[in-house]
C-alpha cells in the first residue's frame, strides 16, 4: 500500500508534513524529522459529517509532494521540517528524505509551493 488514511486536525492541507501528537491522539503539522512523518496526499476531509472526526491520506515512503516552508535550491538536498512543510538542510546528512532537484528551465520553488521529496 503507498498511502494509509490517518487521523488528522480539521486545518490539514495537501502537501501538509504531518506528525503523530500523543496528547490529541491524531496527525498534525511537524516540526522536526524527530518522529516518523507522513506528507498529506489531498485535504483533510470529515469523517462522517458532524461527527468532528478528520481524515487524510497519509503516505510515509517514496515519492510525494510536500510543501515548502522556505525557497528551495535548485540543486535541491536533504530534508528538514518546520511548522509543517519541508526546507534544504544540507548539514542534516542522515535525514531520511531528499528534496529534488528543480527541472531544467523551471520556476524558482519559492516558499508554499510543492516539490517533489522522496521519503526513505
Amino acid at each position: 500500500m503507498s498511502w494509509i488514511r490517518i487521523k488528522c486536525s480539521y486545518n490539514i492541507i495537501l502537501g501538509d508534513v504531518l506528525a503523530y501528537d500523543s496528547t490529541s491522539n491524531i496527525y498534525t503539522k511537524a516540526n522536526s524529522m524527530n518522529t516518523p512523518i507522513y506528507v498529506a496526499m489531498d485535504d483533510a476531509q470529515e469523517e462522517i459529517e458532524g461527527s468532528g472526526v478528520y481524515l487524510v491520506k497519509g503516505k510515509t515512503q517514496g515519492q510525494v509532494e510536500a510543501k515548502c516552508s522556505r525557497d528551495i535550491l535548485d540543486q535541491g538536498g536533504f530534508v528538514a521540517v518546520e511548522n509543517g512543510a519541508v526546507y534544504i538542510d544540507n548539514n542534516n546528512t542522515a535525514s531520511p528524505a531528499i528534496i529534488w532537484n528543480n527541472f531544467i528551465n523551471a520556476q524558482p520553488r519559492v516558499a508554499g509551493d510543492l516539490v517533489t521529496i522522496t521519503l526513505r
